[in-house]
C-alpha cells in the first residue's frame, strides 16, 4: 500500500486549491512561455526611463573537452563514458534602473549554445536562453523593501533528441528585505516553481515555494577585511505529472524494478533545504557553507537525504591575475533501497550546476581593460557511493571573455 502523507505534506494538500492547483499544471506550450517572458521584458524596457544605466554587455567564447560527456554512471560491463570536444558561447545583457523614486529594477537576458565539434557522440548540441527580472521598492521605513522577481531558464537541443540536460525552469517570487542594523537583513520571499523536463514528461512538476534568508556581518576592520555569516531555509512542494509509485514486493523479498507498482495518485514531493555559508574579505575571499537537502517525496524510491559541504577560496595573483578554487563533499543518504528518479543530481537552474561531490580550479588573467583570459579544471565523482555505479567525469576548459560597462 502506499504510504500516508506526513503532516508536512499534509499540511500543503489543501483541498479548495486542488482543482486550481490542477488546471495550471497543464503545459503551455514552448512558444507562449518565450511570448509571454518577452512581453514582459518589453514591458520593463518600455518603462524603462531615460536615467536608467548603461546596458552592461558581455561574451565568452571557449573550447572545453569532457571525459563523461553525456554525465553517465558506468556499470560493470555495461555502458561506457564518451570524451568529447566542444565549443561554448554565451552572451549576456544586463541593465538596472529606476522607476520613480522609490523603485528599482533590474533585467538580465542571456544565451548561449554548446555544440559537440568532433567524435560520434550526438544529442549534445543545446541552446541556451534565460530572462531574469526584478524589482525592488521601498516600503514605509527605511528598514523595509519590497521584492519581486521572474526568472525562466530554457534549454533547447539541437537535432530534434531530448538529451538529459533539455529542461525548462520558471519562477516568480514576491517577498520583503528587512534590514536590522549595519550589515543585518532578512529577506523573505514566496512564490511558485515550474519544471519542464523535456526527455521525460513524467518528470514535469509545479509547485509553491517559501523562503527565509538572513545574513549578519559578524566583524569587520574597517573597510578592508569583514566576516560575514548567512543562513536561509527553503521549503518547495512540487506536485509532479507522474503518478507515485507503491513497493509492490513483500518485507524482506530482494528489492528488483519489479517492485516499483504505479499507483493512481501523482508524485508529491517535499523538499527542505537548509544552510549556512561564512565568508571572510580580505587580501582573500574564503568562504564555507553546508547544505542540508531533505526531500520526503510520497513515491517510493524518491526520498532522499543530502548533507553538501563547499570550500571555496578566490585570491589575487599579482596585478592582472586571479585564480579560484573549489572542493565539495557530498554524502547521499537514501530512504528506500532503490532510487528511481531521474532527476536526482540535476539542479535544474545550469546545465552546469551538478549535484556531485568534486574539485574546480579556475585561473584568469586580465587583457587590456574589456578581455580577460580563463582557463578551468573540474573532477567531479559519485554522488551516490554505489558500490555498482561508478560516475568520473573531467572536465578542461579554455576561453576569452569580454566584458563592457
Amino acid at each position: 500500500m502506499r504510504r500516508p502523507f506526513t503532516p508536512s505534506e499534509a499540511l500543503f494538500t489543501l483541498s479548495e486549491g486542488r482543482a486550481s492547483f490542477d488546471r495550471l499544471r497543464a503545459r503551455p506550450s514552448r512558444r507562449a512561455r518565450w511570448l509571454a517572458l518577452v512581453a514582459l521584458v518589453a514591458l520593463v524596457a518600455a518603462a524603462a526611463p531615460a536615467a536608467a544605466e548603461p546596458w552592461r554587455a558581455s561574451l565568452e567564447v571557449g573550447g572545453e573537452v569532457d571525459t563523461n560527456v553525456r554525465r553517465i554512471s558506468v556499470t560493470p560491463g555495461g555502458r561506457q563514458a564518451e570524451t568529447a570536444p566542444l565549443v561554448r558561447a554565451v552572451a549576456e545583457l544586463a541593465r538596472r534602473g529606476k522607476a520613480g523614486e522609490h523603485t528599482r529594477w533590474a533585467l538580465r537576458l542571456a544565451g548561449g549554445a554548446r555544440a559537440v565539434v568532433a567524435g560520434a557522440v550526438v544529442g549534445e548540441d543545446l541552446l541556451i536562453g534565460s530572462i531574469d527580472v526584478a524589482a525592488e521598492r521601498d516600503g514605509p521605513g527605511d528598514d523595509v523593501a519590497l521584492l519581486a522577481r521572474v526568472t525562466h531558464y530554457d534549454v533547447v537541443p539541437v537535432g530534434g533528441e531530448n538529451g538529459a540536460r533539455a529542461f525548462a525552469s520558471s519562477g516568480a517570487d514576491l517577498g520583503l528585505r528587512l534590514v536590522g542594523g549595519e550589515g543585518r537583513a532578512a529577506t523573505l520571499t514566496a512564490g511558485v516553481r515550474r519544471l519542464d523536463y523535456k526527455p521525460d514528461p513524467d518528470f514535469d512538476w509545479l509547485g509553491q515555494a517559501a523562503t527565509v534568508r538572513v545574513t549578519d556581518e559578524l566583524w569587520r576592520e574597517a573597510d578592508e577585511r569583514w566576516l560575514e555569516l548567512a543562513v536561509a531555509y527553503r521549503i518547495e512542494r512540487r506536485g509532479y505529472r507522474g503518478r507515485a509509485f507503491t513497493d509492490g514486493c513483500a518485507p524482506g523479498e530482494p528489492r528488483t524494478p519489479a517492485c516499483f507498482v504505479p499507483t493512481g495518485e501523482p508524485r508529491t514531493d517535499l523538499q527542505h533545504v537548509s544552510g549556512a555559508e561564512l565568508t571572510y574579505t580580505g587580501g582573500a575571499v574564503l568562504s564555507a557553507t553546508y547544505q542540508l537537502v531533505f526531500n520526503d517525496s510520497a513515491s517510493f524510491g524518491s526520498s532522499y537525504v543530502r548533507h553538501r559541504v563547499i570550500l571555496s577560496a578566490t585570491r589575487a595573483l599579482g596585478r592582472a591575475w586571479f585564480a579560484t578554487a573549489t572542493v565539495t563533499g557530498q554524502l547521499d543518504h537514501f530512504r528506500d533501497p532503490l532510487l528511481v528518479t531521474d532527476d536526482l543530481n540535476m539542479t535544474f537552474t545550469s546545465i552546469d550546476d551538478e549535484n556531485r561531490s568534486g574539485a574546480a580550479v579556475r585561473v584568469a588573467r586580465a587583457v587590456g581593460e574589456a578581455w580577460e583570459l580563463e582557463a578551468r579544471y573540474a573532477f567531479q565523482a559519485d554522488a551516490s557511493g554505489g558500490d555498482d555505479l561508478t560516475y568520473r567525469r573531467h572536465l578542461v576548459y579554455a576561453g576569452l571573455t569580454w566584458e563592457r560597462d
